[in-house]
């Protein structure tokens, strides 16, 4: 099999795309400001914690394809996964124009370039039960964004290493979402009964604690690489 990407679920080479170019691994620029001081050498520098996209160019060519059906399928907005890295995933976007250049009468070359998020998530993410206060190992260079989902009831304090997240009127479980920032039990929000900053599981360490009445807690950690 040779090299290809994965758009919104259909493999490049179903499409008949023939991949001659992948994206190499770019670590994404980080957003610091730089400053400088009358009367002082060098500079200062400012960093907000954030990361710019990342572009990542691929070079195809479309032998006896549909061009049509290329264009409909190359736009908008998912995951994209590519071959020379197939345990991550990247949310992206597709942007510019796909001029389609002809080689020969059935034959045609094109770049599609994906708009990346700065962060590559991992495809196959375990869900983590603890039943009692425990310690989370990230081993990643970056942050995950994690989805717990709480089984108790009552009011409940949970204490991600230096977060206090307050949950009140708990009946059976609620779901904590720290990708989409929103507290919820299956399709109803429960944004109004909590109390805090949505936790991020940083790299290292990452104790875990509650008080209340909690039978358990599974975790979907989301963990990111930069």
């Amino acid at each position: 099999m040779g090299p290809y990407f994965i758009w919104k679920g259909i493999n490049s080479l179903d499409m008949g795309i023939m991949v001659t170019k992948l994206p190499p691994y770019e670590r994404p620029q980080a957003n610091i400001e730089k400053k400088r001081v009358p009367g002082r050498d060098g500079f200062l520098t400012e960093d907000d914690g954030t990361y710019d996209e990342v572009i990542k160019p691929c070079e195809c060519i479309l032998d006896e394809g549909n061009v049509h059906e290329l264009g409909s399928w190359l736009n908008g907005t998912d995951d994209v996964i590519f071959s020379n890295d197939p345990d991550v995933k990247y949310k992206a976007t597709i942007i510019n124009k796909i001029p389609l250049t002809k080689i020969i009468p059935t034959v045609h070359e094109f770049i599609v370039q994906f708009d990346c998020q700065p962060y590559a998530q991992e495809i196959a993410q375990e869900v983590i039960t603890l039943t009692s206060a425990s310690t989370l190992i990230n081993p990643r260079n970056a942050s995950g964004k994690p989805i717990i989902k709480v089984y108790g009831t009552g009011n409940i304090v949970l204490t991600i290493g230096a977060w206090n997240l307050y949950l009140y009127n708990v009946s059976e479980y609620v779901t904590i979402d720290s990708m989409l920032m929103d507290v919820y039990k299956d399709t109803v929000l429960k944004n109004n009964d909590f109390f805090g900053d949505f936790p991020e599981l940083f790299t290292g360490e990452n104790p875990i604690s509650w008080t209340g009445t909690v039978t358990k807690l599974e975790i979907t950690p989301n963990w990111r690489w930069l």
